[in-house]
């Protein structure tokens, strides 16, 4: 029997979330945690407080930016009616929000943020890095598929995207390249060949078509004056993908990312001349390609699924 009681709650109204697909996986990874997790919204969790039993640990995951309910308030009302509870946030937007959270420290117990190099910029014993991550359901009933692209890149355009893949187009455009999303110029959409928007699990099957998978961090600020904060961590994507088996070229602008993975597990880039080189390599090479990718696979599915994320946050609530 679970010993203690988890409410894990989504900051986000569930019709405004973009990433649905983060909760699935969530939820799912949820199953394989020794404590009981309740999923509930933040927007009607007041209604709750105080009236059904009282967790142990309230996590409100995700973004306090803009957000759709008085936070303050809520956590005030928590702290007169259960205080013994434990209160945390698992911030998803570091640095990029790290103006709208950076007070949360004298409110909270603990707070886990995405982004290790913005987690030092709270200055508080109370902040703990924590990434995202990936789910096994992700792999789950999902046989090899041919490969039809030899590029596939997803991801809105901002202006550190656009100017990146602009410097590699001489090459993808003699390729079978696919970007996908908004924001790209009319130059790179129309040497490659473009897609506005698709579903995620369409996405996860455009993927398993790809021979290369292309990941390059975003550099967009929302709330980030305060300390201007450059982000080290790499993003979910990137375990996402390695979680299916796929091969990916990363541009290296976080070295933090061979903390999470070994060098000859993911493959990374930092130049033109460099990238050139690397597709002559392996876009002709499946056997070599395979190798690499599922040695990343394995890394995924060892320590950075949810599960594992679940298993550090309890551990760094509940040992303290």
């Amino acid at each position: 029997m679970p010993d203690k009681l988890i409410h894990f709650v989504w900051l986000l109204p569930e019709p405004k979330d973009s990433n649905k697909h983060i909760r699935r996986m969530i939820q799912s990874e949820a199953a394989f945690v020794d404590e009981k997790i309740i999923f509930l919204q933040a927007e009607d969790y007041h209604l709750k407080v105080g009236k059904v039993e009282q967790p142990d640990l309230i996590i409100f995951y995700g973004s306090f930016y803009k957000p759709h309910f008085d936070p303050y308030c809520l956590i005030s009302k928590i702290r007169q009616t259960w205080q013994t509870t434990y209160l945390s946030a698992w911030l998803t937007d570091d640095p990029y929000e790290f103006d709208s959270g950076y007070l949360l420290t004298g409110y909270l117990d603990f707070l886990f943020i995405n982004d290790k190099n913005a987690s030092r910029y709270y200055h508080s014993a109370k902040v703990h890095p924590l990434p995202l991550a990936a789910a096994m359901n992700l792999i789950d009933d999902r046989p090899p598929l041919a490969p039809e692209w030899d590029f596939v890149f997803c991801g809105v355009g901002f202006a550190n995207r656009v100017e990146a893949l602009t410097g590699l187009q001489s090459t993808l455009k003699q390729y079978s390249t696919l970007i996908i999303g908004s924001g790209w110029t009319e130059e790179l959409k129309s040497s490659c060949f473009w897609l506005p928007s698709v579903p995620y699990e369409e996405l996860l099957t455009i993927y398993q078509k790809s021979k290369i998978v292309l990941n390059f961090a975003r550099n967009f600020d929302f709330c980030n004056t305060l300390y201007e904060i450059v982000s080290s961590t790499t993003a979910p994507r990137t375990f996402e993908v390695a979680a299916l088996g796929i091969f990916q070229l990363v541009f290296f602008d976080k070295p933090e990312v061979y903390e999470y993975f070994s060098r000859d597990e993911l493959i990374t880039f930092s130049s033109k001349d460099e990238f050139d080189q690397l597709v002559k390599k392996y876009l002709s090479n499946a056997e070599l390609r395979t190798e690499i990718a599922q040695k990343a696979q394995k890394r995924v599915l060892n320590q950075h699924l949810y599960r594992h994320r679940f298993q550090t946050l309890l551990t760094r609530v509940f040992s303290s």
